[in-house]
């Protein structure tokens, strides 16, 4: 993956998804994005950049976290 926004969120995102944490975990990575500054799309780009090169599951996972950001979700999980 070559893009990057913040590289320890970034990195804290990756591991959860590999170690398939739960989507509270996930989302509450998400939102440490919005409280750094980073818009939705920022994050949107981050994730789908991420899909290219994981396993069937994990982007599955992904494509979970993208509906989250772009607030195609429950209003209690809306972030942005």
């Amino acid at each position: 993956m070559t893009t990057e926004i913040d590289i320890v969120l970034d990195w804290e995102l990756r591991d959860a998804l590999e170690r398939n944490a739960n989507l509270d975990v996930l989302r509450t990575i998400l939102v440490k994005y919005r409280e750094k500054g980073f818009g939705s799309e920022s994050v949107n780009e981050l994730l789908s950049a991420m899909r290219n090169c994981v396993a069937e599951d994990i982007e599955g996972r992904i494509l979970e976290l993208m509906d989250i950001v772009s607030g195609f979700c429950a209003p209690n999980m809306r972030i942005w």
